[in-house]
């Protein structure tokens, strides 16, 4: 028997899920890993090519290549933070 938290539901339905992602405009097939803290949502995808494909790196191991997120959390007007996308750096 697992423990109960209260206000925890037990499961989410998998609309719930991919609503998730879809509020962060994200396609949870390319999410390798997605965090939510206390300054934002870090979300960690597959990068992907001009024409929606993913990237490999053919040159040397055929890796594929990943783009951090970050949707920052605004909790005043003054914040003038924004989404940025870096490349994951091997």
């Amino acid at each position: 028997m697992s423990k109960t938290i209260e206000g925890v539901p037990e499961f989410i339905e998998y609309d719930q899920y991919l609503a998730l992602f879809a509020s962060c405009g994200v396609d949870p097939k390319n999410v390798v890993e997605m965090r939510m803290a206390n300054d934002g949502i870090h979300v960690l995808v597959f990068a992907l090519d001009e024409h929606g494909m993913r990237r490999y790196d053919m040159q040397h191991d055929g890796t594929e290549y990943k783009h951090r997120i970050f949707i920052p959390l605004r909790r005043t007007t003054s914040d003038a933070r924004t989404a940025r996308i870096t490349p994951v750096t091997k």
